[in-house]
């Protein structure tokens, strides 16, 4: 079976415009359930035969073509529609979790703040210029004027009570640390 040529004249095509255009209308509604969505459906349906209408061959009836070219940009539109759904439900559900993580982690970091100013000057100092800055005791000591024992002792009373006061975030902690 070989497909012939089809000429489509600008008239041939209002014609066809005119008699199929309600008709697809309806059933591309009857797919999308919204008049506007088969409307615009529809007007691509024909804007694509048009600019196509030198390369149309008659394989098959054009009323076939544009019902069976209807039907595939109808159901192109629903895939469309429940990809998008599901990106949305998957952006709301993302910024649900950030905003959880984000209140614990505000949670964590104001218990930390509030236990860490319970600390002596000197103890609050000399951890966070160990564990924030990356001292060494030896340089701590140096700093501070103090031997290195005590420098380490310093830290090491620090160390035990968040360990004791922040038991639950030990673990948060000790990540935010090593970031």
């Amino acid at each position: 079976m070989n497909p012939s040529k089809v000429v489509l004249s600008e008239k041939d095509f209002e014609e066809l415009f005119d008699l199929h255009f309600e008709n697809l209308m309806g059933f591309v509604c009857s797919y999308v359930r919204d008049e506007e969505v088969a409307k615009d459906i529809v007007h691509d349906v024909f804007l694509t035969l048009w600019k196509n209408r030198n390369k149309l061959y008659s394989l098959y009836s054009l009323k076939t073509y544009l019902f069976n070219f209807a039907k595939n940009c109808a159901l192109n539109y629903i895939k469309h529609q429940k990809v998008i759904e599901n990106n949305e439900r998957n952006i709301i559900e993302l910024n649900e979790n950030v905003t959880e993580e984000l209140e614990y982690y505000e949670q964590c970091l104001s218990r930390l703040e509030s236990k860490l100013s319970k600390l002596s000057e000197k103890q609050r100092l000399m951890l966070i210029a160990h564990f924030v800055d990356g001292e060494t005791y030896k340089q701590i000591a140096e700093k501070f004027g103090i031997s290195v024992n005590t420098a380490k002792t310093h830290v090491v009373r620090a160390i035990n009570y968040l360990r004791e006061e922040l038991r639950d975030e030990m673990l948060f902690l000790f990540w935010l640390l090593a970031k």
